[in-house]
């Protein structure tokens, strides 16, 4: 019988000088070159991926142009440096869970973040985003 994942929360580190804040313990492990962090229980899953990258504006004009013609609710988001960009796709899983949430972050000589969010429950939607704009690059908090 195999134990159960650790849990962890808050800050957690990504990949150098990328983090995020957890809405609430979650299980991490590594899948597939994705970092994954899950909770059963309430049903949200999150999968990051980390990419080298040129200019934010550059990344941002790319997921301008990748996004699914099907996305709704896009977001755009702009700091000094740093871009983020969303939205919600609807994948017609007939699981019950919510319209996927795709985030990007990039920030000037720090590459890009992808995280996707799979959610059963339209309320974790708030935690969700909320995970989405802790994405930071920068050193590490103490």
């Amino acid at each position: 019988m195999s134990e159960a994942p650790p849990l962890v929360e808050g800050r957690q580190p990504l990949v150098p000088d990328w983090s995020l804040v957890l809405p609430f313990p979650m299980a991490r492990r590594v899948e597939d070159g994705s970092l994954v962090f899950w909770h059963s229980p309430r049903g949200l899953t999150f999968w990051l991926n980390a990419y080298d990258a040129g200019e934010p504006d550059d990344a941002l004009a790319e997921w301008h142009e990748i996004h699914a013609s099907a996305a709704f609710d896009l977001i755009e988001e702009r700091e000094t440096d740093f871009i983020r960009f969303a939205y919600r796709l609807d994948e017609g899983e007939e699981d019950g869970r919510q319209p996927a949430f795709y985030g990007f972050a990039s920030a000037r000589d720090g590459g890009q973040i992808h995280i996707a969010a799979y959610f059963d429950h339209p309320g974790l939607l708030d935690a969700v985003l909320a995970t989405w704009r802790s994405l930071r690059f920068g050193p590490a908090l103490q």
